[in-house]
């Protein structure tokens, strides 16, 4: 995801940027709903 975001700030491409943070943070939250301390 960061070299995603580092490819589109290059280009200047602030919308993928974005929707790529999005991306990072969905996919943060099912790891730590599958893997953290209340994972079933």
């Amino acid at each position: 995801m960061v070299l995603a975001a580092l490819t589109h700030t290059r280009r200047k491409e602030p919308q993928a940027i974005a929707f790529n943070a999005v991306l990072l943070i969905l996919a943060a939250l099912v790891a730590w709903g599958r893997f953290g301390p209340y994972s079933f």
